[in-house]
């Protein structure tokens, strides 16, 4: 992430020993790591914050919508397909309306 290397760390240390000094540097360092430790809270706070708001029922309502659509389209495809075979046959006469219709 930040790919600091030993060198990098040890630099850093001889620098912070000239200007603080080193009756000082431990009392530095506390406040840093305290800083570094409430600032990865925060950011872990806020992650998680963001997650349960992305997690939230909006999304999940919109899937279900889009489930729905999706179901209610093959449906209505499903019908079209029965409508068209049922008009493609031909309807049989009945037995008993054609002999009504040839005696009259």
């Amino acid at each position: 992430m930040l790919d600091i290397g030993f060198f990098e760390l040890l630099v850093v240390a001889f620098v912070l020993i000239i200007v603080m000094g080193p009756e000082r540097l431990p009392e530095v360092a506390q406040k840093a790591a305290f800083f570094i430790r409430k600032a990865r809270q925060g950011m872990y706070r806020l992650r998680s914050e963001m997650q349960s708001e992305i997690e939230g029922t909006p999304f999940e309502d919109l899937e279900n919508a889009k489930r729905e659509m999706a179901d209610f389209k093959n449906d209505i495809r499903q019908f079209g397909r029965d409508l068209a075979d049922s008009a493609e046959k031909p309807s049989k006469p009945d037995d008993a309306g054609s002999s009504s219709q040839s005696e009259s």
